[in-house]
């Protein structure tokens, strides 16, 4: 694990910012600690070439750690529907990387990996389901894998109905959270 990852005061700020006006949607008010980061993203097959997307991206925490992860013919989606978070994001200088200020809903792609800090009981139950569903048919295609974070067990049973799940906590984060790897089961 890099340890000596630096999450600038500015971000703090700015997840603190969209938390007080916007609560319901934010999810949180701070960014992935690199515990998370690590848990989330240390399991995973890096050594090939790989599509990944990325749903709720925020500033870019776990975008920086799975750029540097990331071989040089793979390449990145992340779908951030918050514009100040989409501009934050269009700093980060790499060719492998688009960004997407659509829902992840419009997921539409052969993704090997999908990864998610999307706060699926914040968001809209109807809209939840609909970004679930598309991300367990993208994953179909290439028998590829899901891993999310959530900082409660609640959404479990909805997940289980469409991935077989792994999870592990992680107590070094605000808050702690839940991290799951999830492959799809055919339906």
């Amino acid at each position: 694990m890099d340890i000596s990852t630096f999450i600038p005061l500015s971000t703090y700020y700015s997840y603190l910012k969209r938390f007080v006006i916007s609560p319901t949607t934010m999810g949180t008010i701070a960014p992935s600690s690199r515990w998370l980061c690590y848990e989330m993203l240390d399991k995973l097959n890096w050594h090939q070439d790989v599509q990944i997307a990325e749903l709720g991206a925020g500033t870019g925490v776990i975008t920086h750690q799975i750029l540097k992860r990331m071989s040089a013919h793979s390449s990145l989606d992340v779908f951030e529907i918050e514009p100040s978070f989409a501009t934050e994001l269009r700093k980060i200088d790499d060719k492998r990387l688009r960004i997407y200020t659509t829902s992840a809903e419009k997921l539409d792609s052969h993704y090997n990996m999908i990864i998610s800090g999307l706060p699926f009981l914040s968001i809209n139950r109807k809209l939840g389901l609909k970004i679930l569903k598309r991300v367990h048919r993208e994953l179909l295609k290439t028998q590829g894998c899901f891993v999310l974070f959530q900082y409660t067990t609640r959404y479990e049973k909805t997940l289980s109905r469409y991935f077989y799940l792994e999870k592990r906590r992680v107590i070094r984060n605000v808050p702690p959270a839940w991290v799951y790897y999830c492959t799809p089961k055919i339906k």
